[in-house]
């Protein structure tokens, strides 16, 4: 799976296939959500899988979100937390869209931009793992919370404009239609809203069960 991943983001950058760093899911969501009295369009699941492996998967989404990260959790992972898969690899992987103008000394040390064998934030510890991550690239590490050990990898996607939280809706989309030859239609990313709270949402790619774009969707729910 993990030369699967690698290979298809690679082809990817050769395409010139880059986020494009834009918000409009979540201006939408928010639009709608002031107009319908707090309504939802957006498709989820239900986390089945409870106990520290979701919540370990959580706790990183918050520090992301509050580094100003654009970042999602898809595929494998989000699957097993929807229970639609019985296991899996114990790595969590976390796409980051990346651009220079974002960078700031915790981005840096996070994608081993400038190295730094180990660090912490908050109450997660991160070590190193140097023997498969490609600094700016796919970046490894062994990360503790309280008791709970799990290895995370960092894949770095390119962004062609700076981008923020707000960005990370998009950007779940843009993996799903970018990598659609392994990824699957589950995913765990930070929803912010200026409405009702930020929250992490728990979602399905919806164009693939029902076979319509977001923007029809948005225009079905504001109509009704």
């Amino acid at each position: 799976m993990l030369f699967i991943n690698l290979y298809f983001q690679n082809m990817s950058a050769q395409r010139g296939q880059y986020f494009d760093g834009a918000c409009t899911i979540v201006d939408a969501h928010d639009a709608l959500q002031v107009a319908a009295c707090n309504a939802t369009w957006l498709n989820e699941f239900f986390p089945v899988v409870e106990g520290n492996k979701k919540r370990f998967a959580e706790v990183l989404l918050w520090l992301f979100y509050n580094l100003g990260l654009c970042c999602t959790i898809v595929g494998e992972y989000a699957m097993y937390i929807g229970r639609k898969l019985a296991s899996h690899s114990d790595l969590i992987t976390i796409y980051i869209a990346y651009h220079p103008q974002k960078l700031c000394p915790e981005t840096s040390a996070l994608l081993q931009i400038s190295p730094i064998p180990a660090f912490s934030f908050d109450k997660l510890d991160f070590l190193f793992m140097p023997t498969y991550s490609r600094p700016g690239s796919n970046v490894f590490y062994t990360v503790r919370y309280s008791n709970e050990i799990t290895a995370l990898r960092l894949a770095i996607v390119n962004s062609v404009k700076p981008y923020g939280p707000r960005s990370s809706i998009n950007f779940t989309y843009y993996m799903w239609k970018t990598f659609a030859y392994y990824f699957t239609n589950y995913a765990m990313v930070v929803l912010p809203s200026r409405t009702s709270g930020n929250k992490i949402l728990y979602t399905r790619y919806y164009k693939a069960e029902i076979g319509v774009t977001i923007l029809e969707r948005v225009k079905f729910a504001c109509v009704n």
